[in-house]
């Protein structure tokens, strides 16, 4: 038997380096397909929401219970479905997107209805960075399900990072695995009736899906169960799961720490200062 090469025996020093970069590639495609994507339905946005999207947005707002006063970050805030009400509550609002369509409407509509506390940026959320420290919540509705896994669990260990002591998370996003629970189970069999019943046009979307589920590309839902062990290993506490209504989920975090003492860090977030 002749003899192994050397270079199949050697683990390759760049495999590492490799792997990163072509996620980074992937993710970065991801980011410029949403901005593309979410940009062109600027003017539409509410056509192609989902009919149960007020049942989400009020579940969001709910469980927010933002304080007058509260420095706010919206993520994935779209035009602002989640960052006008809660500045009409008195929260100082930053809303943040990857599609500067969505961000220009949401400024118009601040505009429009006077609410000079409330700020837009365009970033992808994965790319964010604030100040340690200076949020008292962090607030998202179906945007998440969109970033890679990988980035999911860095954004909210980031999340937990730019909280204050006793500082809140509450996300809402379509939440359910590859069918290893019930709900799971559930959710896919409702979803796959529902597109049987359009017809061939539905037909397509199963096809189209179910090859975009298994390859995790466009759309990377997780179960709630992940949603929560993600919260455990960045260190967040009093941690809350619900159902709201079909696929859409509700997760609470805390950041450890008391709530009562406002760090100045937290007063003075802006748009100006990233």
């Amino acid at each position: 038997m002749a003899p192994q090469k050397e270079s199949d025996e050697r683990p390759r020093p760049d495999a590492a380096r490799h792997a990163n970069g072509l996620a980074g590639r992937a993710s970065r495609r991801a980011t410029r397909r949403q901005r593309r994507v979410w940009t062109g339905r600027v003017a539409t946005w509410h056509q192609h929401g989902s009919v149960n999207l007020a049942k989400v947005t009020a579940a969001v707002i709910k469980a927010a219970a933002v304080r007058p006063g509260d420095v706010v970050v919206d993520l994935g805030c779209g035009d602002g479905q989640l960052s006008i009400p809660l500045t009409k509550q008195g929260a100082q609002v930053l809303g943040v997107d990857v599609s500067p369509g969505m961000t220009s409407a949401l400024q118009s509509n601040a505009h429009r209805l006077g609410l000079d506390k409330l700020e837009a940026i365009t970033v992808p959320v994965e790319e964010l960075d604030l100040p340690t420290a200076s949020a008292d919540l962090i607030v998202s509705s179906y945007a998440l399900h969109h970033l890679r896994d990988a980035d999911k669990g860095a954004l909210v260990k980031a999340a937990a990072r730019w909280l204050r002591p006793g500082g809140r998370l509450v996300i809402a996003d379509m939440m359910f695995g590859r069918g290893g629970s019930a709900r799971d189970r559930e959710i896919i069999r409702q979803k796959l009736a529902d597109l049987v019943r359009q017809g061939p046009g539905g037909w397509w979307r199963i096809v189209k899906n179910v090859m975009r589920y298994q390859l995790r590309v466009q759309e990377c839902p997780i179960s709630m169960e992940a949603w929560i062990q993600l919260m455990h290993k960045a260190g967040f506490t009093s941690i809350t799961a619900s159902a709201i209504v079909a696929e859409a989920g509700l997760i609470t975090a805390q950041r450890p720490g008391s709530a009562n003492v406002r760090d100045h860090a937290a007063s003075s977030i802006s748009a100006g200062t990233l």
